[in-house]
């Protein structure tokens, strides 16, 4: 009867690591894709998808190769913010940060 209390045990412990593994890689793809302006390929797009990532609503506007931030003030999360271009999956975009009010 030991033997199968300590395998049983042994399980559930994977089991509860894997799963806070899980969660925390979920957690920092949303921190770190959040506010980006274009559609996402992948894990992140289908977080963005589902409403896990904030979609920012910069323009982008394009000078013959470049593709630029426009100036106007944008909105996350309900949020007003202002476009900045980060590289984001090795290509240039624009990500629309939330303005920080100061106290």
């Amino acid at each position: 009867m030991r033997p199968r209390r300590t395998v049983l045990v042994c399980m559930i412990c994977l089991l509860f690591l894997g799963a806070a593994s899980g969660a925390a890689f979920t957690l920092k793809t949303i921190t770190l894709y959040s506010g980006v302006c274009d559609a996402l390929p992948g894990f992140p797009g289908m977080l963005q998808s589902a409403g896990f990532v904030p979609k920012g609503d910069c323009r982008l506007e394009t000078r013959g190769r470049e593709r630029e931030c426009s100036d106007e003030p944008c909105k996350v999360n309900g949020k007003t913010g202002h476009c900045v271009k980060q590289v984001v999956l090795k290509k240039a975009t624009c990500v629309c940060v939330p303005n920080k009010i100061s106290r």
